[in-house]
């Protein structure tokens, strides 16, 4: 009797630890999914590909008139410097993650307002370190991540 209750008091807790640990991938999917698409955006900043470039970001409504080739230059430029590996590492482990109306209540409806993007699709990523604030908003709709807003990441790996 007493083997067979502490078989179902192991049981329990092993069910429950698993249950838990399943509620938190769940919990933290969208993350990793605007992480990897932000790795797969970083790609796209150092390759030639200009098209797949421009439909993994929400182009800004300065340029939005320019040719794609003028677009891609203009995003590239402006981005190159801005993301990095050990960044978005840095940002994923330490930065929280939530709404952009939560993340950056300040800040976020008019960054969204710039790109051209409703605020109530972006989810957004921050962290500190000395100083250094590295911010990054991305449009969600359905699978298709979009950055709206990239800034000070690859800089925070460089902070520390």
């Amino acid at each position: 009797m007493k083997r067979r209750l502490a078989f179902l008091s192991i049981a329990t807790c092993v069910l429950t630890v698993i249950c838990l640990w399943e509620y938190q991938w769940r919990r933290s999917e969208p993350k990793r999914h605007c992480l990897d698409a932000l790795r797969q955006f970083e790609t796209s900043l150092n390759s030639s590909e200009s098209s797949l470039l421009l439909k993994q970001v929400a182009i800004p409504q300065a340029v939005r008139g320019k040719t794609p080739q003028e677009q891609a230059e203009f995003i590239r430029k402006a981005l190159r410097s801005e993301i990095s590996e050990d960044g978005l590492r840095l940002i994923a482990k330490h930065g929280s993650f939530g709404p952009l109306n939560q993340i950056f209540p300040d800040e976020g409806a008019a960054w969204a307002r710039q790109a051209g993007v409703n605020p109530d699709d972006c989810v957004a990523l921050k962290s500190e370190n000395r100083g250094l604030k590295a911010e990054i908003v991305m449009e969600i709709h359905g699978e298709t991540y979009r950055v709206v807003r990239c800034n000070n990441v690859k800089q925070l790996a460089g902070n520390l």
